[in-house]
């Protein structure tokens, strides 16, 4: 009865020990958190503060990008060909020879803008001063009617326009009103921001009506609470939201600070590099007290919750790690008891039963030192995913003391073949691999066969003098896989014959190089042997520069002839499917970044993986050959498509260029010819093209030189003259600039690729 006593005494200080740890922890997580509680408030009201300073900084970094997005607008619209020209005839016609409805050609890319809604605009205007005509996106009306009628303002009237045509300053972005618009439907009520551009003594400006709802809506949003302004140099609002404060209510800080207290408001600042607009956010003080307050309320009882929480948690965990240890420890006491000594007398009974613990151990460890030869023997064991053999063959193997060949079965699938049939990969792949181990089982008793991987089976062929036998099972095996040769083909290496068991790691990286060796045929192959291959394939400069120029410039038929020879030139010198899919590969890439200014993606792009997908499905030459065929079409489609979508004005260009490259052409004869300023000209193709003038030019020329250079009968001085270079050296200058070698380095270059072609084809 004593001894009851005492063991539930003891066994009282576990449970009451472990319940003293929680509540420790429980202490400590409450100092803790009234430490943040204490510290949280501050922390909050920073946060928030700075909240409302990144806001603001985004706010205004959207305002300034789109305000710089509208003077690109407006100098656009003022530029445009069209009004340029209709500006002309009210300058220079009378009002009975003005041909107003070419009016329609700046109307039809006015509207487009107008109703663009990334702008924000409400209307979009050219107005002419020597006509009193307005230009808008409904059409065209009277100056007078329309700022009296459609768009009425007191602090905008039609005076307020004129005067603009004698400021000096080309941009003016004018302040915030409301205005009165009136179409046959209704009459609305809009605050909108005028933006207007000229340029000195122009007889019409183009001015943006920005929808300053819109834009606050989009650029800021739409609390309700705080109060948006932006002001301009001289401290005058160009915008405000609905609000109490005004302009005069917006403090002065010194030292820089970008935010301060005055009043019941926060007021924050920022002002972009560059301009003179200053952006401001007013938020009521009491909205961030009640936020902190909030906070600082939700953590408290965050707090309380979490201590109830900790306290019942203790309690159910302690009785819960409390019961196991009792139930081990009068399992043990049943088995062998022994005085306890220990204050914890589980602990106690622990250090009793090492002994056995030892003895375990060392049975673990004799069985480990049994097997140390298996596990020693394999380096590449950890590379074998799945062998489903038993571990007891892996055994006998490894204790083998007689020579021994691996072959290795590497199976192609057929994808698109597989697809249509009813049966998976893997099934058969098991199939395969039971028909070799049968067919070896006959004439090699003691041979192993496994599958390494879904598309890799491997045999273990012991003994000496096989090769005779190996290589007739192999041919009669050659012949019944080629029956399904449509689905799968198999390459099958055979390894040389290794004396001991030792060296299986060493044979079986053998048997993976040498699959390697496949050749683009189709039919299975038995290679016995390694053998050298070729050097790494690559293109030599003229052969890649001869195939993007004609892939460039969309002829397919040339990119397919060019790759079918250089196949067939390949084919003769007995390269390997690995090869041609790693000189795929290479073109693919090239492919790809070539189609990237047309719109195709290339980074990760599904188009490139998909391309790649269908190389890998690529065993024999003629697929290959399909394969590219099936690229170059797809790709010149893309580009000849989009080349076909050219700006008239390039195109016009262009024409003009291919037409005399060989004169003296220049920038003034172009753009006198489309009457417009030369600046405006070099932009325009600069913008649309991606290349400047005389890159266009040069390009023309060499490109027509590398033609003329097949031919021997020219001269490298005449050929310059020929294509419009006066000078000979800045010929040859500019010719390896571009093409990377001299003039006369090409030529040669292209005499010995017809030499050996014509070589090829005896």
């Amino acid at each position: 009865m004593l001894r009851l006593k005492w063991v539930s005494l003891n066994r009282q200080k576990l449970i009451v020990k472990i319940f003293s740890s929680f509540l420790v922890i429980i202490v400590l997580f409450s100092g803790f958190n009234l430490l943040s509680v204490h510290l949280f408030s501050n922390i909050v009201q920073n946060e928030i503060i700075q909240y409302n300073r990144l806001m603001l900084k985004n706010t205004s970094e959207r305002y300034q990008t789109h305000f710089e997005r509208i003077k690109t607008l407006l100098f656009d619209m003022y530029m445009n060909e069209a009004t340029v020209a209709f500006n002309r005839q009210l300058m220079k016609k009378s009002e009975a020879d003005v041909e107003f409805w070419t009016a329609t050609d700046p109307l039809k890319v006015l509207r487009t803008q107008a109703y663009n809604p990334m702008f924000y605009l409400n209307n979009l205007l050219i107005y002419f001063n020597s006509r009193s005509l307005v230009i808008e996106k409904e059409g065209s009306v009277h100056a007078d009617m329309m700022f009296s009628q459609f768009y009425v303002s007191n602090d905008y009237p039609l005076l307020f326009w004129k005067n603009q045509f004698y400021r000096t300053s080309n941009y003016v972005l004018h302040p915030e009103k409301t205005f009165t618009v009136t179409n046959l439907n209704s009459s609305v009520k809009a605050q909108l921001i005028p933006f207007s551009f000229r340029m000195p003594s122009s007889n019409y400006q183009v001015i943006a009506l920005l929808d300053a709802r819109l834009m606050k809506e989009a650029f800021y949003g739409a609390e309700d609470n705080r109060q948006f302004m932006i002001v301009q140099e001289d401290g005058s609002l160009l915008y405000s939201s609905p609000g109490e404060l005004s302009a005069s209510d917006i403090p002065t800080f010194l030292d820089g600070k970008e935010y301060g207290l005055s009043g019941d408001y926060y007021f924050f600042f920022e002002k972009n590099e560059g301009s003179p607009l200053t952006y401001v956010t007013a938020v009521p003080y009491s909205n961030i007290a009640s936020k902190v307050k909030n906070a600082s309320w939700t953590l408290v009882l965050i707090f309380a919750v979490s201590i109830i929480i900790g306290l019942l948690t203790s309690v159910f965990f302690s009785r819960k790690l409390n019961q196991p240890v009792k139930q081990m420890v009068n399992s043990i006491l049943r088995r062998d008891p022994v005085k306890l000594e220990s204050a914890i007398h589980e602990f106690d009974l622990i250090h009793q039963n090492i002994r056995q613990l030892l003895d375990e151990k060392d049975a673990v460890h004799q069985e480990l030192v049994d097997k140390r030869s298996l596990l020693t023997s394999f380096g590449y064991i950890n590379k074998l995913k799945a062998i489903t053999s038993d571990i007891n063959d892996w055994k006998d193997i490894a204790e083998m003391d007689e020579p021994f060949i691996i072959v290795l079965f590497q199976l192609h699938f057929k994808a698109r073949s597989v697809e249509d049939s009813e049966m998976k990969t893997d099934r058969m792949a098991y199939y395969i691999q039971e028909y070799i181990k049968v067919l070896f089982s006959e004439r090699f008793p003691s041979s192993q066969t496994f599958q390494m991987e879904n598309n890799q089976i491997l045999s273990l062929i012991c003994g000496t003098d096989v090769r005779n036998e190996l290589d007739r099972a192999l041919m009669m095996l050659k012949t019944i896989l080629d029956r399904d040769k449509a689905y799968f083909l198999v390459t099958i290496a055979i390894s040389s014959a290794y004396e001991q068991s030792s060296q299986f790691n060493e044979a079986y990286r053998e048997v993976l190089d040498m699959v390697q060796l496949a050749r683009p045929v189709d039919e299975s192959q038995v290679i016995r042997e390694r053998s050298s291959t070729p050097t790494q394939l690559v293109f030599t400069v003229p052969q890649e520069q001869e195939l993007y120029a004609n892939l460039q410039a969309g002829n397919d038929l040339n990119c397919i002839t060019f790759m079918n020879r250089m196949l067939y030139q390949l084919d003769k010198r007995g390269v390997s499917v690995q090869q041609l899919r790693q000189l795929a590969e290479g073109v693919i890439a090239r492919v790809v970044k070539l189609l990237e200014p047309y719109g195709i993606d290339v980074n990760g792009s599904s188009y490139h993986q998909q391309q790649l997908a269908l190389m890998e499905e690529c065993y024999t030459l003629d697929q290959f050959k399909q394969f590219y065929a099936e690229l170059f079409q797809t790709s010149a489609a893309v580009i000849r498509s989009r080349k076909d979508e050219q700006d008239p004005t390039i195109s016009y260009v262009m024409d003009y260029i291919e037409n005399r490259f060989a004169d003296d052409v220049s920038l003034d004869q172009l753009a006198d010819k489309l009457n417009i300023s030369v600046g405006y000209l070099s932009v325009y193709i600069k913008e649309k093209t991606g290349a400047n003038f005389s890159d266009h030019i040069n390009a023309i020329r060499i490109n027509k030189a590398k033609e003329l250079l097949s031919d021997n009968a020219l001269s490298v001085q005449e050929i310059s003259v020929l294509i419009g270079y006066r000078n000979v050296t800045s010929f040859i200058r500019m010719f390896k600039k571009m093409i990377g070698i001299p003039p006369g380095e090409y030529r040669k270059n292209k005499v010995l690729e017809a030499d050996a072609e014509s070589l090829d084809h005896r």
